[in-house]
């Protein structure tokens, strides 16, 4: 089984990095920058916070995981040192800090071919300037059965995919933040 990745915003706070933030500290070209395939030459420590992006903004709890927008991760202290060492090959680690906490931006490298994806049950149009629309997206199960981690350019490598391996050792750790979504087509 495979799932999407997506943040809690129902019970978890939000983590956000400011665009002045990373104006200033990457450059104004950090949106482009955004969109290398490796962070670790530009990268500088960043500050970030936690919103409450709830419905009924209520929510006071930070996420141990979660993600930054739908295609990077975010790990607080106790989330890194129990899965640094397995994600080691699916990303780069790079420090941040939230109110003065380390934290660590996951930017997942490891990205899956196009023949990853069921094309037969999958349906996405590609429109003139480049957005693509994803209305069903199936992979084949047994070519991304052993990744825990990875993305896709059938979407434009916008969402976060895993394995029930990785949904089983991120709830076994008792991590709490991400939604383990099934309806892997919708960008949140």
């Amino acid at each position: 089984m495979t799932y999407k990745l997506r943040f809690d915003r129902s019970k978890f706070l939000v983590f956000e990095i400011s665009p002045d933030e990373l104006e200033e500290k990457i450059g104004a070209d950090h949106l482009f920058m955004l969109d290398e395939p490796s962070w670790s030459e530009f990268w500088k420590p960043l500050n970030a916070k936690f919103i409450d992006f709830s419905d009924k903004r209520n929510v006071k709890t930070p996420p141990d995981i979660t993600c930054w927008f739908t295609d990077q991760l975010v790990l607080n202290e106790e989330a890194y040192k129990n899965l640094s060492g397995i994600l080691k090959p699916y990303g780069e680690f790079l420090p941040v800090k939230c109110e003065g906490i380390p934290y660590w931006v996951l930017h997942v490298t490891n990205i899956t071919s196009l023949s990853a994806i069921d094309k037969a049950k999958s349906s996405r149009q590609i429109e003139e300037g480049g957005y693509i629309d994803v209305s069903e997206l199936h992979f084949n199960e047994e070519m991304v059965k052993d990744q825990l981690l990875f993305k896709n350019e059938y979407n434009g490598f916008k969402n976060i995919y895993c394995s029930k391996k990785f949904k089983e050792i991120v709830e076994n750790s008792g991590l709490l933040g991400l939604d383990f979504n099934t309806d892997l087509a919708s960008i949140f």
